[in-house]
Order: structure tokens, then sequence, then C-alpha cells
């Protein structure tokens, strides 16, 4: 299920989005903020909380 990016060449955006099921546009452009889901658990994805 999709690529795994160059740690030399990352891509811009999020560095998952070549592998993620859930991406779109505006991962492939801008890294997500880091958001706290539960205590002391944090995530950076733009649709945290929504999948």
């Amino acid at each position: 299920m999709g690529e795994i990016p160059s740690n030399v060449n990352t891509p811009a955006g999020c560095k998952f989005h070549t592998r993620c099921p859930y991406v779109k546009d505006i991962c492939k452009e801008m890294i997500p903020p880091t958001k706290e889901v539960t205590p002391r658990h944090h995530v950076a994805c733009h649709f945290a909380g929504e999948i």
C-alpha cells in the first residue's frame, strides 16, 4: 500500500501522504499541525478526530 518516501528527498506536506489511505490534496501541500487527541497522545494529521 503506497511507497515509503526517501529520507534524503522527503515529499512536501505530510510525510505519510504517499502511503496513507485517507490522503487528500491538502496532505500533499501542507505539513499537518500536531494535535492532542487524548491526554499525552499527539498526532500530526489534517483529519485527526475525523477518521
